[in-house]
């Protein structure tokens, strides 16, 4: 019966009309989890502790309101504090956009903001990564967190990321990277601890990839670089490196 009601649902209600319920849901939920031990800097709200997430539980991952996690957190905060994100004119491409930085980001007059991904209930546009509908050096910044891992071509997308930023531009990438990996194992029809399907799992050798498709790379670990106490009030999590990459002369 649960099933059929599930079918129900969404053979009535559209890809994105179901997500604004999820979150019409998540935002309810967070008057239960008011408190002040952890702050989430995306919605700017304090809680009694960040909520379990993943298949494999992660502790401390979801915002109990707008549900972002430990990336999306690591991902705004960097932007925020650390780059001219926030006050300058900038032309940006967002791939796989995360529900709460999306709406922050489309309301930022500094911005000409445009959000893609290949299912075009996700996004602003459809934009395949693949084959992106823009013409060379056209993007200030373009951010690509926890997509090149479901990417069936991987070089053909880091070629279109090259094509499209200016020469003086950025690309900001983000992915799991698996610790006990030296090299990057690819293989169809895997599924990461978000049940979603990946084409590759990245390890250690994933800044040398971003490096043979033309970028120069700068790693930054903004959780380290905060501290600990820092880390744990806004739920950065371990390990969620932000790799800036910027075009090769």
């Amino acid at each position: 019966m649960l099933q059929i009601i599930k079918k129900i649902y969404k053979s009535i209600l559209s890809e994105k009309t179901r997500i604004k319920l999820h979150h019409i849901r998540f935002f309810i939920r967070g008057f239960f989890y008011s408190g002040s031990n952890v702050t989430c800097v995306c919605c700017n709200k304090s809680f009694t502790l960040f909520l379990p997430y993943g298949i494999v539980k992660r502790q401390n991952a979801a915002c109990p309101s707008c549900n972002t996690l430990e990336r999306n957190r690591v991902l705004y905060l960097y932007l925020r504090d650390r780059t001219n994100f926030f006050y300058d004119k900038l032309t940006v491409l967002h791939f796989a956009p995360e529900n709460k930085l999306e709406q922050i980001f489309r309301k930022m007059k500094n911005l000409s903001y445009i959000s893609g991904d290949i299912n075009p209930e996700l996004a602003m546009q459809q934009i395949d990564i693949q084959s992106i509908n823009y013409p060379d050096n056209h993007f200030d910044v373009i951010i690509c967190s926890h997509v090149l891992g479901h990417v069936p071509d991987e070089p053909k997308a880091l070629s279109e990321l090259r094509r499209v930023v200016k020469p003086d531009g950025s690309v900001i990438i983000m992915t799991k990277i698996y610790d006990d990996l030296s090299t990057t194992f690819e293989a169809s029809g895997m599924q990461n601890t978000e049940n979603q399907e990946i084409f590759r799992k990245h390890g250690k050798d994933f800044p040398e990839r971003l490096k043979t498709g033309g970028f120069e790379v700068s790693i930054i670990d903004l959780g380290k670089e905060v501290g600990n106490l820092a880390s744990a009030k806004y739920g950065l999590g371990e390990n969620d490196l932000i790799y800036l990459c910027k075009r090769k002369a």
